[in-house]
């Protein structure tokens, strides 16, 4: 949420962060809190990813692949189809340039995660749209334990506590991807210095601070929220690993929330 700050709004439930990441606005209460998680210093980065060969390959690890484009992008029902179900802005409503986790592909077709409701869909495009990258880099959350886990590869890189949606408003499950990488511009704000949006929305809120419901992982004002079920849908970190999240992981990286 880059310049977050103006479209707080977009629901980011927890995303906009740095704007508007709906949902992380809730504050303290909700249930105790977790036993905390050792975080790891950071290790490595891979946030610059490189270009990928065409084959086929898994979305998930030891690498994946990131399709992205640079205008706007056609996606259609199923590999062959002439005509497109919807079209992608080239960029994000934050301005940022599309970038799609690919799940699978079929020949000059890539089948990827779309950011849009229903949680999980997908759509087909062509291999020529796109400049294929691949990143090393993955974020597991364990709602249970209320933890986050980046890995590059194999490797550990960072393992914290979080704050998670509140019972009424959960975070919500599944495979999701990075779609934005925003600077909120006020550190001391509600979503901290750094903001990551996800292709994932609240299960739950339709809309939130003029966006759409849109989740993400981001900082806090509110320290005493880490380790709790308290947020509209976003993951809270404290604000030193969001300024790590935002060194390291690159657009189009996996997030799974279970």
């Amino acid at each position: 949420m880059t310049t977050m700050r103006r479209r707080l709004g977009i629901a980011l439930l927890a995303l906009t962060v740095a704007v508007g990441l709906s949902a992380c606005g809730r504050g303290g209460g909700g249930t105790s809190k977790a036993p905390p998680a050792r975080r790891s210093s950071v290790v490595t980065s891979s946030a610059g990813a490189t270009d990928a060969p065409t084959a086929r390959r898994p979305a998930q690890p030891p690498g994946a692949t990131v399709a992205r484009a640079a205008t706007d992008l056609d996606v259609f029902a199923s590999p062959g189809a002439t005509m497109p179900t919807r079209i992608l802005p080239a960029k994000t409503s934050f301005g940022t340039a599309r970038a799609l986790l690919v799940m699978s592909a079929a020949g000059e077709w890539l089948q990827v995660l779309l950011p849009v409701r229903p949680n999980g869909s997908t759509g087909w495009i062509r291999r020529t749209d796109v400049a294929i990258r691949q990143v090393t880099t993955r974020i597991d959350v364990d709602l249970a334990s209320r933890t986050l886990t980046l890995r590059d590869g194999d490797t550990v890189v960072i393992q914290t506590p979080v704050a998670v949606g509140a019972p009424d408003v959960p975070t919500p499950t599944g495979t999701f991807s990075v779609v934005d990488k925003l600077a909120t511009g006020d550190d001391a704000g509600a979503y901290g210095p750094f903001a990551l949006g996800l292709s994932g929305h609240s299960d739950v809120l339709t809309e939130f601070g003029g966006g759409d419901g849109q989740v993400g992982i981001h900082g806090t004002n509110d320290p005493s929220s880490i380790g709790r079920a308290v947020s509209h849908g976003c993951v809270r970190v404290p604000n030193d690993v969001a300024v790590e999240l935002n060194a390291i992981v690159a657009l189009g990286t996996p997030v799974t929330i279970k």
